[in-house]
């Protein structure tokens, strides 16, 4: 009875494996016949506003590599840095070429960008979305070394009760890394030495020199450091399965609103070409529905959308958090 079982279950497998690569040759043709005849002759280069080892980085690489798999086109990686982020931005609105070789991956960041930093000389509404990748809740996390290795995060608010701007937190100027901050110290009534980096590598580097106290980040950032830093809460409405036993910010603070996401999509500068951006986007989507991938970004912390699924959608989704960031930016006094 055991060996048939073990044989069933071989058979089974199999089967499911010849299913998967069938269908995978369904794509590909798929995606062979949407192509155009003259498109992509070269590189496509995928930029990336922060630097490579970063959480965005990371994410670019493992979509790049599936796109390459899906359609035989090189996908190469581009990290225009600077600025936190404001460099790739604005360089995809306003320089970028609009010809299908100069795509990015966005994220909501461009929406504090185009409405604080932009001194109304572009939008994020001036680029368009072409595909959902998905979206991951900032962590900060605390160094083994540091002077909070072992404390929670309601020990550290304490701490820093005490000592009113003595504790180091890495952040972002003027993007959601920032806000976070601040929010948390108008929930908690504390003050806190906001520290600005250019993405999460710097400011995780910094947090394992113990030049800081805090640092964001997110799970891509702190691969292979083990036990050398260590996530001490998450900015989403409930607790996430990558970081088991982290707490939210919300159940620390005991509040509902500290909801902060890193929302990564494909970004494009506007005018492509109809036929080739049919086939940017029929790609990416396939990429993003493979199971091994989002298997590995899930690893990572990162949440999926399936519903997400046309750029329509993925652009409302966008408005949609650009109303919400807008009105945190009124509240606390960034825009009238």
């Amino acid at each position: 009875m055991k060996k048939f079982k073990q044989i069933v279950a071989a058979t089974l497998l199999a089967a499911a494996a010849a299913a998967a690569c069938a269908q995978g040759a369904d794509v590909k043709a798929k995606l062979k016949a949407l192509k155009p005849a003259d498109f992509p002759t070269r590189p496509i280069e995928l930029s990336v506003g922060f630097a490579a080892g970063g959480g965005m980085d990371v994410v670019a690489r493992m979509v790049a590599q599936k796109f390459t798999e899906y359609t035989g086109e090189n996908l190469v990686i581009n990290n225009r840095t600077g600025a936190g982020g404001l460099l790739f931005h604005r360089w995809m609105v306003t320089q970028a070429p609009a010809d299908g070789y100069a795509i990015g991956v966005g994220n909501n960041i461009i929406i504090g960008d185009s409405l604080l930093r932009a001194d109304n000389k572009w939008s994020y509404r001036d680029s368009e979305a072409l595909a959902f990748i998905n979206y991951e809740p900032v962590l900060w996390f605390t160094s083994s070394t540091g002077r909070f290795k072992n404390q929670p995060l309601g020990e550290i608010i304490k701490a820093a009760k005490k000592d009113q701007g003595g504790v180091k937190v890495g952040t972002v100027a003027a993007t959601l890394l920032e806000m976070l901050a601040e929010q948390v110290e108008h929930k908690a009534s504390v003050s806190l030495n906001k520290i600005p980096f250019n993405g999460g590598k710097p400011s995780i580097a910094a947090l394992m020199g113990d030049h800081i106290d805090i640092s964001f980040g997110f799970l891509g950032e702190v691969q292979g450091l083990g036990d050398k830093v260590r996530p001490i809460a998450v900015a989403s409405l409930k607790p996430i399965a990558a970081v088991p036993g982290v707490p939210t910010f919300n159940s620390v603070l005991n509040t509902d609103d500290v909801n902060w996401v890193m929302w990564r999509y494909v970004i494009a500068p506007k005018g492509i070409p109809a036929d080739r951006r049919t086939w940017l986007v029929a790609a990416f989507n396939e990429v993003m529905k493979d199971p091994q991938l989002n298997a590995e970004l899930e690893k990572l912390g990162g949440i999926q959308d399936p519903a997400m699924d046309t750029p329509a959608k993925v652009t409302a989704e966008l408005e949609r958090l650009a109303r919400a960031e807008r009105s945190f930016y009124v509240q606390t006094g960034r825009l009238k």
